[in-house]
């Protein structure tokens, strides 16, 4: 029996062990890895200001002149915040609704297509085009995607998120050969009968790590996790 969750499916994922939004590989991996260099955060000016104008951005887009001097590039898409469907669509367990196409011992993977609903994939596409703007890389395309499924070997069981890549070659050698210079990923973090989306990008050519956190209301938290937000 299949079951379809609205977007207040947070709650039914509390059972989702709340460590670190951290990838399970990447940030053991490579441990030489800096965090994002102070003067990123300095030379936006007052943080309560910078907050304002990154959720104008993603409420407003090309329309808020603040947020096109921020990410020019980025700001110019339109995300919806909400639609018909469910953000994800779940089975009676939990788990993502569809078929494994890609098993490791600490990740499941499916198709984005017929779990992530379409309105917010493109949420989350343009919220993670406009880190990736603020960061300096590549942007990602919404067809370049994978959901991920923790399972019982993982730091975190049953923690589902999207990994997003700029190619479909990017795509295969991240996915089936392990091989990801630049990685990109948002979980789905449940607190407080809320689901908070927290994005963790990397860079092996800079050795930056860079993650954000955006509440269920949009409010963003720079140089966060959702795991720590109150």
């Amino acid at each position: 029996m299949r079951l379809f969750f609205s977007s207040s499916f947070a709650a039914l994922l509390a059972f989702v062990v709340v460590l670190s939004a951290c990838s399970d590989s990447k940030p053991q991996a490579e441990p030489k890895f800096k965090p994002i260099p102070e003067k990123r955060a300095d030379n936006k000016g007052d943080p309560e200001t910078f907050d304002r104008r990154v959720q104008a951005v993603m409420n407003e887009g090309s329309q808020n002149q603040e947020g096109l001097a921020e990410a020019p590039r980025a700001a110019k898409a339109r995300p919806p915040n909400s639609g018909k469907e469910p953000m994800v669509m779940l089975d009676k367990t939990n788990r993502p609704l569809g078929e494994v196409v890609s098993h490791k011992d600490k990740l499941d993977y499916y198709e984005c297509k017929g779990v992530i609903a379409p309105w917010f994939q493109e949420l989350i596409v343009a919220e993670m085009n406009y880190f990736n703007e603020l960061a300096d890389l590549p942007f990602v395309h919404s067809e370049n995607c994978i959901v991920t499924y923790g399972t019982e070997k993982s730091l975190t069981p049953g923690r589902i998120g999207v990994q997003f890549f700029e190619t479909r070659k990017e795509f295969d050698k991240c996915v089936r050969n392990d091989f990801c210079p630049i990685f990109r990923t948002v979980n789905f973090v449940p607190v407080n009968k809320s689901l908070m989306r927290s994005y963790f990008l990397s860079n092996t050519n800079s050795k930056e790590i860079f993650q954000h956190c955006v509440t269920d209301t949009g409010k963003w938290h720079r140089n966060s996790t959702c795991y720590t937000i109150e």
